[in-house]
This record gives C-alpha cells, sequence and structure tokens, in this order.
C-alpha cells in the first residue's frame, strides 16, 4: 500500500527547486493535521506535467495504493465535488480509467483574484514582504 501525490510545481529541470517544492507542501501538510503516514510528493513541474504523471500513476496503481494530483485551479470551482468536470470543461482534460473526484486537489486561486483585483494593494503587500530581500528594484 502507497500514496503518492503529485504536485504541480518546482520546475522540470532543477532537483533543487523540486525539493523545495516538496518540502513546502509537507510543511502545508503537516499544519494541516497531516501526521504519521505521509504521502509521496512528487514534484512535477508544470500542470500537464502533473497531470501526466497522474494518469501513469493511476494506470499502474495496486490494490490499495491511493495516488493524487495537486494542481493550481486557475479559475473558481462551479462545484468543488466535480473536480473532473472542471477539468474537462476548462482544460479539455479526460478524467483517466478509474479515477475519483477526490483525487484532484486544488490550490486556490485566491493570490491570482487578488492580484489582479486589486493590484496597487498586491504591490503593496509584496514590496513590504520583499523590502528585507535586498532587492531595490521593488516598485
Amino acid at each position: 500500500m502507497s500514496a503518492r501525490l503529485y504536485l504541480e510545481g518546482g520546475g522540470s529541470a532543477s532537483k533543487e527547486l523540486q525539493s523545495r517544492c516538496k518540502e513546502g507542501f509537507r510543511k502545508l501538510l503537516k499544519k494541516a493535521g497531516v501526521e504519521g503516514r505521509m504521502p509521496r510528493l512528487i514534484a512535477c513541474g508544470p500542470r500537464e506535467n502533473a497531470f501526466d504523471d497522474f494518469k501513469i500513476a493511476q494506470a499502474q496503481k495496486s490494490a490499495g495504493d491511493f495516488v493524487a494530483m495537486w494542481i493550481d485551479s486557475e479559475m473558481p470551482l462551479r462545484n468543488l465535488e466535480a473536480t473532473w468536470d472542471h477539468l474537462a470543461r476548462y482544460h479539455n482534460w479526460a478524467r483517466p480509467g478509474g479515477a475519483a473526484d477526490d483525487q484532484v486537489l486544488f490550490m486556490t486561486t485566491c493570490m491570482e483574484t487578488l492580484a489582479l483585483a486589486d493590484s496597487g494593494s498586491a504591490c503593496k503587500a509584496l514590496r513590504a514582504q520583499l523590502a528585507g530581500v535586498g532587492s531595490s528594484d521593488v516598485n
């Protein structure tokens, strides 16, 4: 029995970025209360890579194994329980055989929405966060 979670993010060529991506998600899961048996986290780079890797894992999984993917939602979902309908409608992705809606986890669109809805406030908040980073080019 195994549990694997395919992640959008981490770049497609950098082992360091993939490692940092997995560590960030591991910390997020721990803060969310996932303790003990943590799923194996696989940073896949772009969303299409995460989907391709998920499809392969879904086709090859053994009885009792759990595979899922965690990707950007890109836009709000109409129905949180119908993840594959969302992916079919907006990304033209077909549900792999045997895949269930609970095998797709979406990251929120909150930050993208904030940046578009109130770019001035988003820039101000980012400037404050980056002030200690040493970048004098942040306007």
